[in-house]
């Protein structure tokens, strides 16, 4: 008698990932949820923070739109369930936006920032703070780059990581289709508030790292080496 090693499940939501090693064969996950569940997930459920999901439209001048906002846990799902994983830009797609008009725009990154703060350098809740960045490589494996991103997501909306308050938003940002730099990854942002303080921006930093690497059967996965995840002051200090 033998055992096979199954692969860890990923939190990815591509469908083209979902399978063996998907967040659906995770022990114990419910084919269908109780009645009582169901019952419970009508009832709207108020999120700490409002959010604005944006877009960054590809072009030679920055161009940001707005999409949506929302402030409760059911209508985050309803709207994430429909914006495109990262692990589909490794099959050398782009994201795209349809126009009302006809036609439709390219888009270089996907955004999530509280409710009345810009994803902008310029606006006054960014300009004295920064961001960690952390540049994904498609070596990575799409599910892996998947659960960092949505892990991130969900820790910041869900204001689950130490120092949720200094956050001001997150960006995943497309570098594999863009021509003009070849960099080749995905770089994920989380953004943090120019009055956060040295300390909090520290600790912020760790929560993060735990928070990107979490799995789905709560232990911890590999930590990122070295200077992996980097601190960009927006104000250049």
């Amino acid at each position: 008698m033998s055992m096979q090693n199954q692969q860890q499940p990923f939190l990815t939501f591509n469908v083209n990932l979902l399978g063996a090693g998907s967040f659906e064969n995770v022990p114990g996950y419910p084919e269908e949820e109780s009645q009582e569940d169901q019952k419970l997930l009508w009832q709207p459920v108020p999120l700490k923070s409002s959010w604005v999901l944006w877009e960054q439209l590809s072009g030679t001048t920055w161009s940001t739109k707005k999409v949506v906002t929302f402030n409760t846990a059911q209508e985050f799902w309803r709207i994430w369930n429909g914006v495109p994983q990262p692990s589909e830009l490794l099959d050398n797609k782009r994201y795209f936006r349809e126009n009302q008009g006809g036609g439709s725009q390219a888009i270089d990154a996907i955004m999530l920032f509280r409710d009345g703060i810009s994803p902008e350098w310029e606006d006054a809740a960014n300009s004295q703070g920064g961001h960690f960045q952390i540049l994904l490589k498609p070596t990575a494996g799409g599910a892996q780059i998947d659960e960092y991103w949505n892990n991130l997501v969900l820790g910041m909306v869900g204001e689950t990581m130490e120092g949720a308050d200094e956050i001001t938003g997150v960006r995943l940002v497309d570098k594999l289709s863009q021509k003009t730099k070849v960099t080749d990854c995905i770089r994920l942002e989380l953004w943090y508030h120019s009055k956060a303080s040295n300390s909090a921006v520290g600790m912020l930093r760790r929560s993060m790292e735990k928070c990107l690497t979490m799995r789905l059967d709560g232990t911890q996965g590999t930590a990122f080496k070295g200077e992996a995840i980097q601190d960009k002051k927006h104000n250049g200090k």
